[in-house]
Order: structure tokens, then C-alpha cells, then sequence
């Protein structure tokens, strides 16, 4: 205490000095409006780079919390997805319950796709036969024959799982083939790709009297046990008849840039088991 007093007589007239220099300075800027901009602007010089840094680093360690945040509200929304449920009931006791009270008339849901979210660690799109690997395997319920897509469209297929991680077969791949629908005429096709383009598909098995025009836009189909209806795969940009045969041929820009893909959905139909039994037995008949 008795240093700090002494330090105060010492610099007693320079402390009053700085004390009203900078009471002047306050009470000029908030007395007149030239003043107060002119400092304002003289400040800014040295305050907006310090907090542009400032911004820019700290959103660099909150970027991977806040894509964590938008990821999982995609997957809540995907979820909600109307044609991700089955609309059942019962005939005869929905007719009885008519009957005696309207109000217990309850249509029940059933969820038929469920989703889960990884990210992408390999990914190619230049060779013939492409893949993507992705961070989550069978410990996280990844299985074969999941489908995969991103916030922009269809991505591909699992079709090989480790406990950690799961291999992709991508939609660049020749043996990819996606049952599709065009809107707005409702018409089926197959998608599927060719060794070149990666931003290119060709829609296959549209017969050429059919009301497809370029502009038209491509979504999964549905009738698959993979892939949920109306996620979009492209739309048509090239549209041309083969004199070889009577079917269009359709060039589309896909929905997804593989050149840029981080985050993706995994997609599983939680009966596909039960369905594929009964479409081998109508098979064998």
C-alpha cells in the first residue's frame, strides 16, 4: 500500500493529465457528431481487421460443431418424410369403430426407412469402377445394400462392411442401375452411368412416344427395396432418338457432386428381408 501511495505522488500531475486528456476526449466525441465519426473511422482501421481475425478463428473450431448441428437436423427432417411410413389399417375394424364412434377411426404408421449419417474418408470418381468409403461400419449398424445419398441426391449403394467402416459402390459405377421416375409425366426408367462424364448419367427404358421434354427432373422411383421414392438422381438435359431402336435416349445432370461430397445418409429399409422373401416366391411361381 505504502509503495502504490508513493507512485501516486510521484506521478500525481501526469495521472491528472491523462485523467482529463482522455475526459476531454469523451466528452467531445459525445458532444459533437464530426468528432465522433472521425474517431469512429480512425478506430475502424485498426478494430475491423482485429475482428475479422478474431471471427475467422473461432468459427474454424465451432465449423465442425455447427455441420454437426445442420447434419442431424437433416436427418430428423428426412425422417419425418411422409414416404418413409406405411399407412395401414384395418378394414373391418375401421368400418365397425365408424360405425360406433367416428373419433376412434385412427390410421396408424408404420416406419418403413430409418436413417443414420457418416462421413466420406475415400471417394473416387475418374476410374471406370468408382467408390466411396465412409466412417461408420457394422459396430455403428451399417449393413450391405443400404442406400446412400447426400443433401443433394443419390450417392450409391453399401456393399461391403468392416466393424469401422463401409464401402460404397457409387452411382459412377457401371453396374449401378436405379429405378427411376420422370415428373411431371410419372414415367419408370432405369439410371445408370458410363465411364467418362461425373456429372453425367443416362435415363434408359423411356419408350420414344413418351411426353418427356429436357428441363424434367429424375427422382428414385421407389419400387426398389433400397432406395425411399422422390430422392432426386438429375434432370434432363439432352434428349434424342435412336434410329436403332424405340426408346429415347436421355442424358441427365446429376443431383450430387461427387467431387465434393463430406457428409452422407445412410438409408436402411427396415423390411427388406420380409419383402425380398416375398418376391422370390412370386418369382418361382
Amino acid at each position: 500500500m505504502g509503495n502504490l501511495l508513493a507512485f501516486i505522488r510521484r506521478y500525481f500531475h501526469v495521472l491528472l493529465f491523462v485523467t482529463l486528456q482522455v475526459l476531454a476526449m469523451v466528452m467531445l466525441y459525445h458532444s459533437m457528431n464530426y468528432p465522433r465519426f472521425a474517431l469512429a473511422r480512425a478506430t475502424q482501421v485498426v478494430t475491423t481487421p482485429i475482428n475479422e481475425f478474431c471471427y475467422k478463428w473461432v468459427r474454424h473450431f465451432n465449423f465442425s460443431l455447427e455441420n454437426e448441428g445442420l447434419v442431424k437436423q437433416n436427418l430428423e427432417l428426412m425422417r419425418s418424410q411422409e414416404a418413409n411410413f406405411l399407412v395401414s389399417s384395418d378394414s373391418l375394424s375401421t368400418a365397425y369403430q365408424e360405425q360406433v364412434d367416428t373419433l376412434r377411426n385412427q390410421i396408424r404408421r408404420v416406419r418403413l426407412y430409418d436413417y443414420s449419417y457418416a462421413n466420406v474418408v475415400y471417394n473416387t470418381i475418374h476410374h471406370h469402377y468408382n467408390y466411396l468409403m465412409i466412417d461408420k461400419g457394422s459396430e455403428d449398424g451399417v449393413v450391405t445394400d443400404m442406400a446412400v445419398i447426400s443433401s443433394q441426391g443419390v450417392v450409391g449403394v453399401v456393399t461391403d462392411v468392416t466393424p469401422h467402416f463401409a464401402k460404397v459402390t457409387s452411382l459412377l459405377h457401371p453396374n449401378s442401375k436405379i429405378s427411376a421416375k420422370v415428373l411431371p409425366s410419372n414415367q419408370l426408367g432405369t439410371v445408370s452411368w458410363e465411364f467418362g462424364d461425373p456429372t453425367s448419367a443416362f435415363l434408359e427404358d423411356i419408350p420414344e412416344h413418351m411426353d418427356i421434354h429436357v428441363g424434367d427432373s429424375v427422382f428414385t422411383s421407389g419400387y426398389s427395396d433400397i432406395f425411399p421414392s422422390n430422392i432426386l438422381l438429375g434432370v434432363i438435359t439432352e434428349k434424342s432418338k435412336s434410329a436403332s431402336s424405340s426408346f429415347l435416349t436421355l442424358k441427365l445432370h446429376l443431383a450430387t457432386d461427387f467431387n465434393h461430397i463430406n457428409t452422407v445418409y445412410l438409408v436402411r429399409n427396415l423390411y427388406k428381408d420380409e419383402m425380398e422373401t416375398l418376391k422370390s416366391k412370386m418369382e418361382n411361381e
